[in-house]
């Protein structure tokens, strides 16, 4: 067996280091998201009510992902991966305080579109670091606790929300906090991130790729429409609903919750049988989940909290089986394109459900964003087997 093939089955030496360093630093990323979802969702609910005002900002996020994401491979390869990351996570600091200084829609559109730039590159990072790391033999379940660390730092946004509240100064001081602590595990020792200097990057380079993993390509975006209305839309559903303020920023920490205890037994049975087939019985979680939260929304039932645990725990498991299968079926040298290539599909997921469900919650208030939510919700499903008939 050659040093390469050794790596590749047992690891580069110091993998752990580097891994752990890496699923810290999108934990603790992970929770300044958890955070400033339904903060902002909520500020601008309270700005506005308007649930298009509060999609156009979801919908800055998501273009900033589909326009910085094509272009990771080659930025990464050309700057310190370490001092990018930290830098990126420095600004996401930056940017919570500068909300609450300047509370104008235009300048929340700008800093929600910049903060997603260097956000939605650190991820690329760090996923295509994970996938390096990782044995091959145990990828998917190294991938399903950096999804488990990604949740429990989301679930405890989602708890520091409900527990400080959408108003005053706290919140937003804990973000800025929050993602300055992120940048402390990049500091650890251990093996980089490599991108090989021929890293293929560009909007050509990412249908290339997409087009020889549609299936997946597909699950990201799935995941990207779902999650991103989800957790800016729910909680205000719920809110418009007759909620209490409190109980409706719980539902957040409940979806995480969901995905902190799902994750990694999802992951074993991804190693062990077909992960294309798991990732389409996890994907019908977002068709019943919207029905199902309809019907406990109506006496305002504690059981909502059960149904968003499972929907969203579920539907995420759809996006870490993805990224199991890239690292199985792409060579090191297309990881980091492939990488984005789900990034950036998870973008345009992000970028088309907001426009969807933000309107549809204001035209039929509220139920209007379980309707979007439903429609979205086939996506998956629907392609997944239509590719396999065909």
């Amino acid at each position: 067996m050659t040093s390469v093939e050794t790596h590749e089955q047992n690891g580069l030496p110091g993998w752990r280091l580097s891994a752990a360093a890496a699923i810290s630093c999108v934990s603790i990323a992970g929770m300044s998201f958890g955070l400033s979802l339904p903060l902002l969702a909520f500020n601008l609910e309270f700005m506005t009510g308007s649930g298009t005002i509060i999609a156009l900002n979801a919908l800055m996020g998501a273009l900033s992902t589909v326009v910085a994401a094509p272009f990771a491979p080659a930025l990464l390869a050309r700057v310190p991966t370490r001092p990018f990351m930290i830098a990126s996570l420095l600004y996401t600091a930056f940017s919570f305080i500068a909300y609450k200084l300047l509370p104008n829609v235009p300048f929340w559109m700008f800093l929600r579109f910049t903060s997603g730039l260097v956000i939605a590159i650190l991820f690329v990072a760090s996923e295509t670091w994970i996938i390096q790391l990782a044995p091959a033999k145990i990828r998917g379940r190294v991938l399903g606790l950096y999804s488990i660390a990604l949740a429990a730092g989301f679930g405890l946004g989602g708890l520091i929300v409900a527990f400080l509240g959408v108003r005053g100064w706290a919140p937003f001081i804990a973000g800025g906090v929050i993602c300055t602590l992120a940048a402390l595990p990049l500091l650890l020792p251990g093996p980089g991130l490599h991108i090989p200097e021929k890293a293929r990057s560009g909007i050509r380079d990412i249908i290339s790729i997409a087009a020889k993993a549609p299936r997946l390509m597909m699950a990201a975006l799935a995941f990207g429409a779902i999650e991103t209305s989800a957790m800016h839309f729910a909680p205000i559903w719920a809110f418009r609903s007759g909620f209490a303020e409190t109980q409706a920023q719980l539902l957040v920490a409940a979806g995480a919750v969901g995905v902190i205890l799902l994750q990694l037994p999802l992951g074993w049975l991804g190693d062990l049988f077909d992960r294309y087939r798991l990732m389409l019985i996890c994907a019908f979680a977002g068709i019943l989940g919207p029905a199902l939260m309809y019907l406990a929304g109506q006496n305002h039932s504690p059981m909502i909290y059960l149904v968003f645990f499972f929907y969203v725990g579920l539907v995420e498991a759809i996006y870490i089986l993805a990224l199991a299968i890239v690292g199985q079926r792409f060579q090191k040298s297309e990881m980091t394109t492939a990488s984005a290539a789900l990034v950036t599909m998870y973008g345009i997921g992000s970028l088309i459900s907001p426009v969807l469900v933000g309107p549809l919650m204001d035209i039929i208030n509220p139920n209007g964003a379980l309707i979007g939510l439903l429609i979205v919700g086939f996506i998956y499903p629907v392609t997944a087997l239509m590719r396999r008939r065909g």
